[in-house]
């Protein structure tokens, strides 16, 4: 298929105000004025249609600009009456406006491709769930760093060598810094049988103790079969808002899956479900 090129606006104005001037002009012919009222009529009609044309042109530019500018005033004006407010929102649109040309292509597309992932997670929390292929590290990080009133976490299996690993010790610094400004921390260890209390897990227990966080311990045997299912993952309840939840492959339990943020009843309920279960531990 052939391509089609459009004709520049400049080029159109000019053809217009030629076509009208010559047309004036073979009029005034017609009617045997002097040549002198040939010209300046000419030259009038056709300045007017210029200045006409300008000023329609001039008009749809700021009819666009009022559009985009009413548009962005609306969304601040939703932003400044949202519980998140818009101070972190205007922060964003300045940096991101003020990275200007000259850097390569990638840089921008990597710009736009984080912009685009907040996006996304901000659209998947509208629906009180977020999901995450894999491991997380930033969720859990910022998570337990914006922590006011409460931490309660569940640990079974999959933690074993967590606490080994980078993410592992920058969440236990995370978790030291939450109980210094006074938040309560629960971590609730879920064993298989009696026998699993083995010296790894008493270790784990008192590293946590020292860091401040009230440890308890509980086996699975002593929950419903119903209960069992749910105890089998790991997750973590942030002031009783946000359930910080992790997915192991089936083939590999040691593998993290997924990891889903849960807000809402959900969450709610993960919240109770915890209670319930450290009422039983030891």
């Amino acid at each position: 298929m052939r391509s089609t090129r459009r004709i520049p606006d400049v080029l159109v104005r000019v053809l217009v105000t030629a076509v009208l001037g010559g047309t004036t002009y073979l009029i005034t012919n017609l009617a045997d004025q002097p040549e002198i009222w040939k010209i300046t009529l000419s030259v009038f009609i056709a300045g007017a249609s210029l200045i006409v044309q300008q000023l329609a042109d001039f008009d749809r530019r700021l009819e666009r600009g009022l559009s985009g500018f009413n548009e962005t005033t609306r969304l601040f004006s939703r932003l400044d009456t949202s519980p998140v407010g818009a101070e972190e929102v205007r922060h964003l649109a300045d940096n991101v406006a003020a990275l200007g040309p000259g850097r390569p292509d990638f840089f921008y597309a990597f710009v736009r491709s984080e912009i685009r992932r907040t996006a996304e997670l901000m659209d998947s929390l509208k629906g009180h769930h977020a999901d995450y292929r894999g491991e997380d590290r930033d969720w859990l990080l910022s998570l337990t760093r914006c922590a006011g009133a409460s931490i309660d976490a569940v640990s079974t299996s999959v933690d074993r060598g967590f606490w080994e690993t980078d993410l592992g010790r920058h969440y236990e610094a995370a978790q030291e810094e939450a109980v210094q400004r006074g938040v309560r921390v629960r971590r609730l260890i879920i064993l298989n049988t009696p026998g699993d209390l083995d010296a790894d897990v008493e270790e784990l227990k008192d590293r946590q103790k020292s860091l401040g966080v009230d440890v308890r311990v509980l086996v699975l045997s002593t929950l419903e079969a119903r209960e069992r299912r749910d105890a089998v993952k790991n997750f973590v309840v942030f002031d009783d808002a946000i359930s910080y939840e992790m997915t192991t492959e089936d083939s590999d339990p040691s593998r993290i899956y997924e990891t889903s943020l849960i807000t809402g009843e959900r969450a709610s309920q993960r919240s109770r479900r915890f209670d319930a279960w450290w009422a039983r531990g030891e």
